[in-house]
């Protein structure tokens, strides 16, 4: 009896410069994608999708292609911004589930193909795999698993059976391919060079890291050119001094501005010393102040807390920290109390009621004035 022992390929022979032959192909005749390469794409999408977000809303997110990596925004990333982030995400998401790539990806030669197929895996499950990613993201095992893995598979490719390869080139989706069909059969004239997808990924990307790498950021404070008053009526008569402020910030990259933060601040200060007082006033030995801003439609905006002052020589001349309760810009003299209001909108002309209070928590003084416009709105540097 005669045993058959199957043949075995031949191993591989030596390059004709003596070297060992590369990386063994896993799908498609194509080798597995390099850690550096995956993650160097990884940082031109996510580069992407924040330039995409900033230039639309001013705001934009970290990391936002890898889970758990974009979370922790401090403060939580607007609606707007939101939504552009997602609709950034979503576009890519559909280009790599029908191409295999991102333009990240398409920049660094990496496709992420079906272990079986080598064809793109579509877009749920390109989601899917997204999604599985959450496990990588812990303590990152999962992502620098691929760096030592045979095939350099994260924790989301052994579960979605897909793998990284070094090609632009991929077997194409069925999709793609009976759309490549009819655009061959009906409008040849729409076909161009594989180069051409190549070199506007590259541009795209290299702009996008432009964008995120050349960043700089300024503010300006201004108050208004003239303040109003208005005097009360009464038992106690006083002078509340009305005066507003804006501020804002904003950021540039690459030569672009985008505001990021605007706010408007109302200030009351309430004095005797301003030549109302007859000299009839009883005595406070404390006093409170509260303020509110009404507009002509009803809206209303109050003082948090109230501040008081004893001395007048408690005011200051700097410009204010618009998060602050306890400075002013300009001296009153002989302050009692003041109080503030911010807002996130311009309130110019609207109706700002002063409210005095006495050391038993009642109303001593009340009188309202418009509140003055800030001239020079801080727009730009």
């Amino acid at each position: 009896m005669t045993t058959t022992v199957p043949a075995q390929a031949p191993p591989a022979p030596p390059s004709s410069d003596g070297r060992e032959p590369g990386p063994r192909p896993l799908v498609g005749g194509h080798a597995k994608a390099g850690w550096l390469h995956r993650a160097l794409a990884v940082l031109l999408d996510s580069a992407l999708v924040s330039s995409v977000a900033w230039l639309a809303t001013g705001e934009a997110p970290s990391f936002a292609t890898l889970p758990l990596l974009d979370g922790g925004e401090d403060p939580p990333l607007a609606s707007a911004t939101f939504v552009w982030t997602a609709g950034a995400l979503v576009s890519l998401a559909v280009l790599q589930a029908y191409t295999g790539m991102t333009p990240g990806k398409r920049v660094t030669g990496v496709s992420v193909v079906d272990d079986r197929s080598g064809r793109p895996i579509g877009f749920a499950g390109t989601v899917l795999r997204w999604f599985a990613h959450l496990l990588d993201a812990v303590l990152m095992i999962g992502y620098l698993r691929a760096a030592w893995h045979p095939q350099g598979r994260t924790f989301a490719d052994s579960l979605l059976g897909t793998v990284a390869v070094l090609s632009t080139r991929p077997a194409p989706h069925p999709w793609v391919a009976w759309l490549r069909r009819q655009r061959d059969a009906r409008t040849p004239s729409l076909r161009w060079p594989p180069i051409v997808t190549s070199a506007v990924a590259l541009v795209v990307c290299a702009a996008a890291a432009a964008t995120s790498l050349t960043q700089s950021s300024g503010g300006a404070w201004h108050s208004s050119s003239d303040g109003t008053s208005c005097t009360s009526t009464g038992d106690f008569v006083a002078t509340a001094m009305i005066d507003s402020a804006a501020s804002a910030s904003w950021e540039s990259r690459l030569g672009l501005l985008r505001l990021t933060e605007e706010s408007w601040q109302v200030v009351a200060a309430w004095s005797t010393g301003l030549g109302a007082d007859d000299g009839g006033n009883r005595p406070l030995d404390a006093a409170d102040a509260t303020l509110t801003v009404r507009s002509p439609d009803g809206r209303l905006y109050s003082s948090q807390t109230a501040t008081s002052h004893d001395d007048a020589d408690d005011a200051w001349d700097d410009e204010p920290d618009l998060d602050a309760d306890d400075d002013l810009w300009w001296t009153v003299p002989e302050l009692l109390a003041w109080a503030s209001v911010e807002t996130l909108e311009d309130v110019s002309g609207w109706t700002a009621t002063a409210t005095l209070l006495g050391d038993d928590g009642a109303v001593v003084a009340e009188c309202s004035a418009a509140v003055p416009a800030v001239q020079a709105r801080p727009r730009e540097p």
